[in-house]
């Protein structure tokens, strides 16, 4: 599936749309003691999509994304999880991340945001996050690009997932880049959630790789993909439950 679908998606979806708000900073105490910040692109629609970032700092296309989406009328959080517990960005610290943390973090937003479906988001590592999150039973479903749920592998190895893949329950979109090596590990990914009980919808990205929104070597057509992110995003929102994205 090419992005350019969402590209077309997007331009009809701007019309008639009001103009996104700034980004707000919010913050939520946790049991551990450390306080995890979000920044808050604020909207009156009645989803809210809750984005994990943190995996290669601060990624302006993610924010771009938010404010597209709360334009969108979908109200947007962006938060990095590794900068409360002040943790590199490498693949060991997903594990340092408490998981008590993330859940009474998700019933905070829950309990804050009556009414409101809170969907979660993330890319590539960050959505082992996203899934641990998830077992609080309080959100509506995940919308995962280029998820790696799964340890540094060895060539002509298989991946072995995280646990936490079948513990899941959860609507699930995946964005797979065509240009990766999850691409051919789709299916075996699609399939083990499915036997946990997930239901999972898989959209290939024609043309694009893992990353293709922060990568130092993008190309021309990776770039332009980048800038319709949150056209992405959105269309992937509509795939989980179609009619109340707004």
């Amino acid at each position: 599936m090419s992005w350019r679908k969402y590209f077309l998606a997007g331009l009809a979806l701007c019309l008639a749309l009001p103009g996104a708000r700034a980004a707000d900073v919010q913050s939520v105490r946790v049991p551990s003691g450390a306080e995890i910040v979000s920044e808050r692109y604020p909207a009156a629609g009645g989803t809210m999509l809750v984005w994990l970032t943190g995996q290669y700092g601060r990624v302006e296309a993610e924010h771009r994304a938010a404010a597209d989406l709360a334009a969108h009328g979908v109200e947007t959080w962006v938060t990095d999880l590794y900068e409360p517990y002040f943790l590199p960005p490498l693949p060991s610290s997903i594990d340092q991340v408490p998981e008590a943390d993330l859940q009474a973090w998700l019933a905070a937003l829950h309990a804050a945001h009556p009414g409101r479906r809170i969907i979660l988001g993330a890319p590539g590592r960050q959505a082992t996050l996203a899934l641990r999150a998830a077992a609080s039973g309080l959100v509506d479903g995940a919308v995962l690009a280029f998820p790696i749920l799964y340890k540094d592998i060895e060539p002509g190895e298989m991946p072995e997932y995280d646990p936490v893949v079948d513990r899941t329950r959860l609507d699930i979109v995946i964005l797979q880049p065509h240009s990766s090596a999850g691409y051919w590990w789709r299916e075996r990914l699609k399939e083990r959630l499915e036997a946990a009980g997930s239901r999972v919808r898989v959209d290939v990205l024609d043309g694009l790789r893992d990353g293709f929104f922060e990568r130092g070597d993008v190309t021309d057509q990776e770039t332009a993909a980048a800038h319709h992110l949150g056209d992405m995003l959105y269309a992937a929102l509509q795939e989980l439950d179609p009619g109340k994205t707004r």
